[in-house]
């Protein structure tokens, strides 16, 4: 006898706007392109690009990676790694 469980069920989501996600990181690049040519403190320079970094990075993981769709166990087996990453380079600075 077959039965379904409701673990075992695949569960189906909408294709991403690939296109959308693309231009979202083709402008975040222009506005750090853009960034490198106002005259500010190089240290919020380096912050302020380093955030964008981390947004584009966080938009190729979750729709070109799937990990929007995932479980959330293995997204938070991709987090925590770059987690104790940054605060070993923390504690290392």
């Amino acid at each position: 006898m077959a039965t379904t469980h409701s673990s075992e069920a695949k569960v189906s989501h909408a294709a991403p706007n690939y296109v959308a996600v693309f231009a979202a990181l083709a402008l975040l690049t222009a506005i750090e392109v853009g960034m490198t040519y106002i005259p500010m403190p190089r240290v919020l320079l380096i912050l302020m690009l380093l955030a964008f970094a981390a947004g584009k990075a966080a938009l190729v993981a979750l729709y070109f990676m799937h990990l929007k769709f995932d479980s959330r166990l293995l997204t938070a087996v991709f987090v925590l790694p770059i987690l104790l990453g940054g605060v070993l380079v923390y504690f290392l600075l």
